[in-house]
């Protein structure tokens, strides 16, 4: 039994060992975000959401977690508040570290304060040079060469500026994720007064959420359920809100990949249930 068990293992072992790898996901750019963006910090780590977008549509799109890092000149920067109220900006590339949340649209940066020096606070600055490339890993077959990096954080993200980064579907994306990082420090009152331009599409997911809410108490008789396939959790605001940012992200991303420039509309608030 043992011996079967070992003689299956080691061909398992085998397997995964020659199992073709796959190439590195697409480098991504981080929206500008026109001004500082706070972390929230708990304990030594600092941690907030940003919108993002990818600069290679023919590269896969990266999987939840999928850990990033800033290129030298990536213009990503920190700003550290220290105890006293001393501000100094520091170059972001060498102390942020990204991971994927929702596809290409949206990352999580991390930092850790400790290596910062005094920092009682901590915020993020990223104009439109920004770029985040995958941190090499053992499962990639194919990555990224220096001159991908340089082309994809060159003259892509250049041509990416002037599409993705102005324009008002772009500060309602920022708002979105204003919002987003201030109701997961359970602030929905904040996030509802301090949303800019995404203020509409804010008020519409409240009502959408509200009224679905109430349409399973009286139907369904719970607020989650289950449908035969997965379990289909509560109606909340930050998941209709992550719903509208990943579509209006996406619909940018497409301009962009099509190469089409002018103003993009903001996205419509979600139709009633």
């Amino acid at each position: 039994m043992r011996l079967a068990f070992a003689l299956a293992f080691a061909g398992f072992s085998a397997a995964a060992m020659t199992a073709p790898a796959h190439a590195a996901p697409q480098i991504l750019a981080l929206l500008s975000t026109e001004g500082a963006v706070p972390l929230a910090c708990e304990g030594a780590v600092c941690t907030a959401e940003l919108s993002a977008f990818c600069l290679e549509e023919r590269r896969a799109t990266p999987e939840p977690g999928t850990v990033y890092r800033a290129p030298p000149g990536a213009g990503i920067v920190l700003i550290v508040t220290a105890g006293d109220g001393t501000v100094r900006e520091l170059d972001g590339a060498p102390h942020a570290v990204f991971a994927s949340l929702r596809d290409m649209t949206a990352v999580r940066v991390s930092v850790d304060r400790r290596r910062l020096g005094d920092a009682a606070r901590v915020s993020i600055r990223a104009g439109t040079a920004s770029a985040l490339v995958p941190e090499a890993s053992l499962r990639y077959g194919r990555v990224h060469t220096p001159a991908e990096i340089a082309h994809a954080a060159g003259p892509l993200r250049a041509a990416a500026a002037g599409i993705v980064d102005r324009g008002p579907a772009a500060d309602v994306a920022r708002g979105l994720s204003h919002a987003l990082n201030l109701l997961r420090q359970q602030d929905e009152a904040a996030a509802m007064l301090l949303a800019g331009a995404a203020a509409p599409v804010i008020r519409a997911c409240a009502a959408k959420v509200a009224r679905e809410t109430a349409s399973r108490r009286e139907i369904v008789g719970v607020y989650g359920y289950w449908t035969g396939r997965a379990i289909v959790g509560a109606p909340s605001l930050a998941a209709c809100l992550e719903e509208a940012h990943g579509t209006l992200m996406t619909a940018l991303n497409r301009r962009f990949w099509r190469g089409e420039t002018g103003i993009v509309e903001p996205a419509k608030p979600p139709p009633p249930m």
